[in-house]
């Protein structure tokens, strides 16, 4: 084998082992792993097992509270979270920003 098909060869292999890497789940970041710590077991669970092909950790968690939120605020979005403290805020349909409280072992949004 000549010094070009082994560099191809060599080019291949690497691409392949790329491109099946992005299949499995991606590993949680310091924080991320923080964040699920605190989760009950049953969600925990449950945003482990949707934290896969390229989702991360905190995009699920985000899709999450922003589903919940959503069905109290319509429109909303989610433009600043502290998961720490268990608040969100979210600019509604009209443009005003409001703190969403959720629980942070659950994600449930509080009253």
């Amino acid at each position: 084998m000549n010094t070009r098909n082994k560099t191809m060869l060599a080019a291949a292999v690497a691409t392949a082992g790329l491109m099946v890497s992005g299949a499995y789940a991606q590993v949680a970041t310091s924080l991320e792993q923080a964040e699920l710590a605190g989760l009950s077991p049953e969600k925990r669970a449950e945003v482990q097992a949707r934290a896969v092909n390229g989702n991360t950790v905190s995009e699920v968690l985000t899709t999450i509270l922003l589903n919940s939120i959503k069905l109290k605020h319509p429109a909303s979005r989610i433009v600043a979270l502290d998961f720490g403290r268990g608040v969100a805020v979210v600019q509604l349909a009209d443009g005003k920003v409001e703190p969403v409280n959720f629980d942070t072992t659950t994600l449930a949004v509080k009253d």
